[in-house]
């Protein structure tokens, strides 16, 4: 082929391949195009391949599908209790009462690719996909107030450490952490657990005390040990007395102060105990006053001032001196004192008028005169201030023959026997009714646990010094004077006992009736040939209930309800005729 032809026909060879090329190109650009829209339109109908919710395969379905797959397996999951634990504290209830459940269209929806042009979005909505957590709702008050609930069984209030004087030596009682359950986190536990255990342990946090022990025993080291180690010298002018570390035991105490213990002497008793070491001074106590009944009117006694040391001035010299090691003296001077009750504190005390009585009938018998005389005796002229709590074991002592007291009647067990102080019961009841219908607080008391027709039903009181007591407290802004006083009847007679209480009255005091229930007959007739047998009739039981009303100017201002249950009392017959009485316990 010669030059000139090759110049000729290769530029036009080039002229025919380039509408090929640019076919092919625009071919390359089609599919390319029609991929991606494909790609596009197929993106974002189903999840991912590779999708898992909870572990469930969820991969290529549509959303539907995969809400009805993800139901099906997690359903025995979802549904299965859980146990809340805090120690040995535990509540197990079903995820509903937690107040939890699961969202599969929130789940789904989280796990779902959204649609999207970007070809990097497209790739991996129809090859990747993701593992994710299913979407859990709460219901927040269901699930706090499960969470508070074990919160009332778990938590537990810090205890101080405290210092005490026992037998004049300083004892440190240990103090111990709290416990409180924080309400809000374990919630969240609960929440974070579910689907995947089902047994949660609270968030428990322990709070110390404001005291702690070694705060307890620093203050054993620093103060009780040097304050009992030696007696403390007092001088009053150019004589003195000497306070005892017995006295100082008696009058210290520790109280929790700015997060430490700080001693405390009780000034009222401090005085007390050292009274019999400031006789040789020659002081002249003061005499409170006192109000008494004369001619049926109740009267104040004047009291009187003396001359002595006040006790603030002898609980500040012995706290000043008690620490040292050296040199424990300190002084105080002699005034003049006023009685702890003056005799305007006793008129401004308002004891005028009843405001409560009651009396009572018993049979005459020797030890009933006895013991009803004189547990009225010890009662009488008795004066409570406002706020003060009045104990009748406190009143009448214990029940000896040393002490004045005869054996007689009383219920043990359900069965009557004899017993010191037998009959006192009658006093004890009577006064509780006086106090029941002057309107003042019922601390404890204690019907019998058998009926007897002479007492009010329901509406009585019973005593015994090891583990029965009857107290109230003056819970009015006046002061109180029990009068108690006996017919003084002969053995064989009819007694009366007759309590008052003087005071301002503040209440008119009624009871309702009296309304009975639940009646129970007693048991079989018990015959006993035993050498030692008491024969009793039988008696038998129900349950009582009345209200005290109180009113002023005519309008029901309080209701209190009172109710007591009386027992049965099975018969006995005593068929031994050498048997003797139960013995009386002296």
């Amino acid at each position: 082929m010669t030059a000139d032809s090759t110049d000729v026909t290769e530029p036009a060879r080039r002229r025919r391949r380039g509408p090929l090329y640019a076919a092919l190109a625009g071919g390359t650009l089609l599919l390319l195009g029609g991929a991606y829209g494909v790609g596009y339109a197929l993106s974002g109908e189903t999840l991912p391949p590779n999708t898992t919710i909870e572990g469930v395969e969820v991969g290529r379905l549509a959303a539907p599908e995969a809400e009805a797959r993800l139901s099906e397996e997690l359903t025995a999951r979802a549904e299965e209790p859980m146990t809340l634990a805090s120690g040995e504290q535990e509540l197990t209830r079903t995820p509903a009462e937690f107040g939890l459940s699961v969202d599969y269209a929130a789940s789904v929806a989280e796990a779902d690719v959204e649609k999207s042009f970007n070809p990097v979005d497209i790739w991996n909505s129809l090859t990747g996909g993701r593992s994710v957590d299913a979407v859990v709702a709460r219901d927040e008050p269901t699930l706090e107030a499960v969470a508070s609930e074990l919160a009332q069984l778990t938590n537990a209030d810090p205890v101080n450490a405290g210092l005490v004087i026992e037998a004049n030596a300083p004892v440190v009682q240990e103090g111990s952490n709290g416990r409180a359950l924080d309400v809000a986190a374990t919630a969240d536990a609960v929440a974070d657990a579910y689907l995947d255990a089902t047994r949660v342990d609270a968030v428990v946090a322990e709070t110390e005390p404001e005291i702690t022990t070694a705060e307890a025993e620093q203050a054993r080291d620093t103060v009780a040990v040097p304050a009992l180690s030696g007696p403390v010298t007092i001088q009053t002018g150019d004589r003195g007395f000497q306070v005892t570390p017995e006295m100082i035991g008696a009058s210290l105490s520790f109280v929790p102060a700015d997060g430490a213990l700080a001693p405390e002497l009780n000034a009222e008793t401090l005085l007390g105990q050292a009274d019999s070491a400031m006789e040789g001074l020659g002081l002249q106590q003061a005499k409170d006053a006192t109000i008494e009944l004369r001619d049926g009117t109740p009267v104040v006694v004047p009291g009187e001032n003396g001359l002595g040391v006040a006790k603030e001035d002898l609980a500040r010299a012995v706290g000043e001196a008690m620490t040292r090691t050296d040199e424990r003296t300190g002084s105080v001077t002699i005034a003049e004192v006023e009685p702890d009750l003056t005799t305007a504190e006793a008129e401004a005390l308002g004891v005028r008028e009843i405001t409560g009585e009651f009396t009572t009938r018993f049979p005459a018998t020797a030890y009933r005169v006895n013991n009803i005389g004189k547990s009225a005796g010890l009662i009488n002229n008795t004066l409570l201030l406002p706020g003060e709590t009045f104990s009748m074991n406190a009143a009448l002592g214990e029940r000896t023959l040393a002490n004045g007291w005869k054996a007689g009647g009383a219920i043990d067990g359900g069965r009557v026997v004899e017993r010191m102080g037998g009959g006192i019961s009658q006093t004890t009841t009577t006064l509780f009714n006086a106090i029941f219908f002057a309107g003042l607080e019922d601390v404890v008391h204690k019907p019998h646990s058998l009926y007897f027709s002479r007492y009010p039903m329901g509406r009585e009181a019973t005593l015994d010094w090891n583990s029965v007591e009857m107290k109230f407290r003056n819970d009015t802004d006046y002061g109180v004077l029990i009068q108690a006083f006996t017919n003084n009847p002969e053995v064989g007679g009819q007694g009366t006992v007759t309590v008052r209480i003087w005071s301002t009255k503040v209440y008119d005091v009624t009871a309702t009736d009296p309304v009975q229930s639940n009646f129970r007959s007693p048991g079989e007739t018990i015959r006993s040939d035993a050498a030692v047998c008491s024969p009793q009739s039988g008696m038998r039981g129900f349950t009582v209930r009345f209200d005290r009303v109180f009113r002023q100017n005519g309008a029901v201002v309080r209701t209190e309800p009172f109710e007591w249950t009386y027992n049965t009392l099975t018969p006995v017959v005593c068929t031994n005729p050498d048997a003797r009485a139960d013995r009386i316990e002296r």
